[in-house]
């Protein structure tokens, strides 16, 4: 029995010599409860396990964490030690280790304390929420630590201090709050530390911790809310990465920054720099990637970039910077990305392009944004031996001619917009040729150019980009047919083919690219047929958000059942077509339904009375130009988040609803051109403080305008012209001070709305391009793309009387002003001359008197003036404007005026007449004063006399005693006189 024991001696003696840290695990193993099934010990299985129970998991990427599959080292993202089969290893990271799979969610369990040899964990780019401070510190191998891009929400425990192995620490973007940072002081081995996102502007003097990590050569803290940082000397040797960006250190913390031996990457993106690139950049080149863009900087790039043979990246975007692209540039063979978008970059990019494509074997750039810039020339053909270029950016600039067919030998090009620049000519087959990887395609233009860029596609081409997802052609040349390319095309997400020329129907294969569709918009063309189409034939698109078909030839009735083949549908624009019938009640079932655009059609019926006010998300209602008729649904009110409710040109009928508890955000009623009546509702000027715009011309309303309705301070256009409106114009339009204001305003219903990114400005253009503004004589002008500067006040053909109140001339901001066709009385305000912003003044068809102000002379923006119809007066004043409105008629009916463009005031037959009518017209107001004055002063003395009998007596006996003065001063005149005559003698 001793020889076992011996043996028995010599295998222990065996495992503590090899074994070594590991003996006390294999001690637990064999001791405890816990045993293996494969190389997974079961207490870190059920602590997985235990993790899992807590995590959300849309897309099953856990499937394989299952009880019965005991072996745990097998399981999607675990890795265990091969020897000691401990778990070492939880990677869960959405983005690296997964194709298109959601995010997980939910709680990180505490269970996960129970992984004592784990050494890397990454949980990146989830959902997950709470904060897992339970567990954190007690994992003292970790090496490895990634929990960046979640939902955290709460304070980072100091415990992570008790990583004192820990390498790699990244908490960007993770939601965590950090007030302290002196659990750095423990981390003496962190090479990399990550805060990007964290709000750092508390932690105060604890920043001078990360001076203490002597082996940091990462570090990354953008966009944390810094003004200051601690000066940086430990790490110079080391630090290979600095990431500040987004911050607030402006031009002095650059310079320090330089001093940095090891730098390779800096980035130091709208931190607030200010003035030129300093040329002490020059001593840094060793730098590999360079961004400074969304800064202030100013100047020339400097000459001395030219010494960076090794750069990669150089980003200096959104700045100030002018001159030419420095010709040096071409010879950066190293070069991966160059951006100098929005800047003031002009010359051409030949020289530079040209260099690039010398480099041998073969330019390594990828990525080049010149877009937003004054960029002039065309593009070379020598771009196409780019062969490493994925995305080309040259939208908005000052180039022109036609587009070289090399790109089409760009065959890694993911990304290409060429849009808003003066291209021409023809896109063939040849520019498409090799581009398989095409992702995104943008060429569009702002307006279709007289020739617009022509793509000369033939019918029964196969386009190779099989994977594009975005494609925009905005008033280029596609058809007359529909471009039948697109059939192969089925990973489409969005389409915009607005105003490209096609006159056809939509095909037949168009449905098996639907599906996929976020955005469809086929607006502005002459497509004709059933609409939708596919939705009839029960297609489902459970993608679509955007569907814009404005502007074509559709007739036919709005599908019933829409609600259920788009039940995702944000924007909705089917508006100018020939659609008839009634809106379906369904449309109230569009849950997430932002912006509904049904104007110019042919509809009819009722609205649905009961359901919009259940659409939580509904900003635009725009159903003018229709047959509509019925009452407005009291519901449409109370819309929660309801901005802009255009309603004009049908036949509405009815009284708006006279008391309101809760109204949406309305910002523009327009009920214009319709049958409504009652009085003005008195809840308009208390419940909508954010109004612009009231259109309510051409109704049946009736009563007064009350002071309430001037609490609408934000107006901007006023229109309740056509109308039975009375009583007189209150004196408190003064108060509107969206009037008043000099400086535009931007549109709020131009707005930027995207999803995902694509531009959806279309949903509210039907109102902006149909708001009609009546000026004289019933001729309807319309203001296209020119609202944000319209403001304008039209109380025209109503029944107002009294004066035109003074206050209005405050309102400088105001276009317009229409008051024809009231009974108003009075004079024209002597300030009218103070609206320099007036562009059309019409005052005609009323009772005012009077001369026309001087100062009318200073409206130098007044194109449209009419004061016919009264019993104006006098010389009618002159000046540079006026004389550009030479129409006699703008003045007929007033029979008291003379002078240019009427009879010359000197040849008048009453012009003396009128002038003394005139002066005495001028005078009255004083004599009337002046009578009154003596009226009330002489009554105010003798009637107290009269009635108090102290009173009168005290007052004749003052009167007594003061004429012994003018007696005395007579004697005394007298003796002076005699004094001074007899010395006269005697002389």
């Amino acid at each position: 029995m001793a020889i076992p024991s011996i043996q028995s001696a010599i295998l222990l003696s065996f495992l503590v010599l090899f074994l070594g840290p590991n003996l006390q695990t294999a001690k637990l193993c064999s001791c405890s409860d816990d045993h293996k099934v494969g190389n997974c010990h079961s207490i870190e299985r059920l602590a997985l396990l235990d993790f899992k129970k807590g995590v959300e998991d849309p897309s099953n990427r856990l499937s394989s964490w299952r009880l019965e599959n005991e072996d745990c080292c097998k399981w999607h993202g675990v890795g265990c030690n091969n020897v000691t089969g401990y778990v070492e290893e939880l990677d869960l990271n959405t983005i690296k280790n997964t194709t298109q799979a959601a995010e997980l969610s939910g709680g990180i369990s505490p269970a996960l304390a129970q992984l004592k040899h784990l050494k890397y964990l990454d949980l990146s780019h989830n959902a997950f929420g709470g904060i897992p401070n339970q567990f954190i510190g007690s994992v003292k191998e970790l090496r490895y630590l990634d929990l960046s891009w979640n939902y955290f929400d709460g304070r980072i425990s100091q415990q992570l201090g008790n990583l004192s192995h820990l390498h790699h620490l990244d908490l960007s973007y993770s939601r965590v709050s950090i007030q302290e940072l002196q659990f750095l002081s423990h981390l003496t081995s962190l090479e990399y530390l990550g805060l990007s996102g964290s709000d750092l502007s508390e932690t105060g003097e604890s920043l001078q911790y990360i001076n203490r990590l002597h082996s940091l050569s990462e570090l990354h803290l953008s966009f944390c809310k810094l003004s200051s940082f601690p000066l940086m000397t430990n790490f110079t040797t080391t630090l290979s990465v600095l990431d500040l960006s987004g911050n607030n250190f402006g031009g002095f913390f650059f310079k320090a920054i330089l001093n940095f031996i090891a730098l390779q990457s800096l980035d130091l993106s709208a931190t607030e720099i200010q003035g030129p690139i300093p040329k002490a950049i020059a001593q840094k080149t060793s730098l590999r990637t360079l961004r400074l863009g969304g800064n202030d900087l100013t100047g020339h790039i400097p000459d001395v970039l030219a010494n960076f043979t090794s750069l990669e990246c150089l980003g200096l975007h959104d700045n100030h910077l002018e001159g030419p692209i420095p010709l040096s540039f071409g010879a950066f063979c190293k070069l991966k990305e160059l951006s100098l978008a929005r800047n003031n970059i002009s010359g051409e990019i030949t020289e530079f392009v040209n260099g690039l494509s010398s480099c041998r074997p073969n330019s390594l750039l990828e990525i080049l944004d010149l877009g937003d810039t004054k960029l002039t020339g065309n593009i070379p053909y020598s771009i196409g031996n780019l062969k490493s270029l994925r995305r080309l950016y040259l939208y908005q600039t000052s180039m022109n001619g036609t587009i070289p067919k090399s790109l089409g030998q760009l065959s890694e090009l993911e990304a290409l917009d060429l849009s808003l620049n003066a291209w021409d000519g023809e896109l063939t087959e040849d520019h498409f040729a090799n581009l398989a990887n095409l992702i995104d395609l943008h060429i569009s233009f702002d307006e279709k150019p007289p020739e617009p860029l022509f793509f000369n596609l033939s019918s029964n081409w196969v386009c190779p980009f099989t994977e594009l997802f975005h494609l925009d052609l905005t008033n280029c040349q596609l058809g007359p047919p529909f471009p039948s390319w697109l059939r192969n095309l089925n990973r489409l997400g969005d389409i915009v083919l607005e105003n490209v020329g096609i006159s056809d129907k939509i095909p037949n294969w168009f449905p098996k690219i639907y599906p996929s569709l976020r955005v469809l918009d086929l607006s502005n063309n002459q497509i004709s047929g059933k609409v939708p189409l596919e939705l009839r034939n029960g297609l489902k698109s459970t993608e679509m958000g955007m569907l814009n078909l404005r502007g074509n030839l559709f007739s036919g009735t709005i599908p019933l059942n829409i609600n259920e083949t788009m039940p995702n549908l944000e924007f909705l624009t089917l508006s100018n077509n020939l659609i008839e019938g009634s809106i379906p009640s369904s449309i109230c079932n569009l849950n997430r339904l932002r912006a509904v655009s049904l104007s110019s059609n042919n509809l009819s019926g009722e609205l649905p009375q009961e359901c919009w006010k259940d659409l939580q998300f509904l900003e635009i209602i725009h159903l003018s130009n229709n047959h509509l008729s019925g009452k407005v649904p009291i519901s449409i009110w109370s819309t929660p988040q309801l901005s802009i409710l255009s309603l004009s040109e049908n036949g509405f009928s009815g009284n708006l609803p006279p008391n309101l508890k809760t109204v949406g955000p309305l910002r523009v009623i327009d009920l214009g051109e319709n049958s409504l009546s009652g009085n003005l509702p008195m809840w308009m000027g208390k419940r909508l403080p954010q109004l612009e715009i009231l259109r309510l011309r051409s109704n049946s309303f009736s009563g007064f305008i009350h002071e309430h309705h001037c609490l609408l301070h934000s107006l901007r256009i006023l229109d309740l012209a056509h109308n039975g409106l009375s009583g007189t114009i209150p004196h408190c339009f003064g108060n509107f001070s969206g009037m008043a204001t000099v400086d535009p305003t931007d549109p709020f219903f131009i707005s930027m709305v995207s999803i995902e990114g694509i531009d959806l400005r279309r949903s509210s253009e039907d109102f902006e391009d149909q708001v009609n503004v009546w000026i004289t004589k019933g001729i309807e002008r319309e203001y296209n793309g020119t609202l944000e500067f319209l403001k304008c006040i039209d109380l025209s053909h109503n029944a107002f009387s009294g004066e035109i109140p003074r206050e209005i001339t405050g309102l400088l901001g105001l276009s317009i002003l229409n008051l024809s066709m009231n009974q108003l009385t009075g004079r024209i305000p002597e300030k009218i001359g103070s609206m320099q912003r007036l562009e059309v003044l019409d005052l005609s068809r009323n009772q005012l008197s009077g001369s026309i102000p001087p100062s009318i002379s200073a409206l130098n923006s007044l194109n449209h003036l009419n004061l016919s119809s009264n019993n104006l007066s006098g010389r009618i004043p002159s000046g540079n404007q006026l004389q550009t409105l030479p129409d006699p008629s703008i003045y007929a009916g007033n029979p008291g005026l003379c002078g240019a463009p009427l009879k010359d005031c000197a040849t008048h037959p009453d012009i003396h007449r009128l002038n003394h009518e005139e002066d005495k017209e001028d005078w009255l107001p004083f004599f009337i004063s002046m009578s009154i004055g003596f009226v009330v002063g002489f009554w105010s003395v003798c009637g107290s006399l009269l009635l108090n009998k102290s009173w009168r007596y005290a007052f004749f006996r003052f009167i007594d005693d003061m004429t012994i003065i003018p007696v005395c001063v007579a004697v005394k005149a007298r003796s002076f006189r005699l004094g001074r005559n007899h010395n006269a003698q005697h002389a």
